[in-house]
């Protein structure tokens, strides 16, 4: 729960004190390999590294979010997600997820590889410890 609370300080300090805002209409535009420290609007955004939120109708596809949020009303891709949340549809993260909210769930470093409705790191509560 800790670090929930952590991911949501960080998201909002992003967004404030970052204000770096992008908008990226579809996947392969001109921010596809930017690192965004704000905030990431558009129908289907991809880039290669996030610190805020990225905002997708259709889908977002990021290589490493660090500390944030990426929400999507269909398909999120995200190579690597630290401290953050991933909410869509279908959500997919290569290596760590601290947590997912969709109907469809992969995290390798989850409870479960592969859960519907919600997935979340075994760190996020602790369980991951040794």
């Amino acid at each position: 729960m800790k670090k929930l609370v952590i991911v949501l300080a960080a998201f909002s300090m992003a967004l404030a004190a970052n204000a770096e805002f992008k908008w990226c209409w579809w996947v392969d535009g001109p921010q596809a390999g930017d690192t965004i420290k704000g905030c990431q609007l558009g129908i289907a955004d991809e880039c290669k590294e996030i610190t805020g939120a990225q905002v997708g109708l259709l889908w977002n596809r990021c290589g490493r979010v660090q500390g944030g949020a990426t929400v999507a009303m269909g398909y999120t891709n995200v190579g690597v997600l630290q401290n953050g949340c991933q909410c869509g549809t279908v959500n997919i993260a290569r290596e760590g997820a601290a947590l997912q909210i969709g109907l469809l769930n992969w995290n390798p470093k989850g409870f479960l590889p592969f859960f519907p409705f919600f997935n979340f790191s075994k760190e996020l509560f602790g369980g991951g410890r040794k």
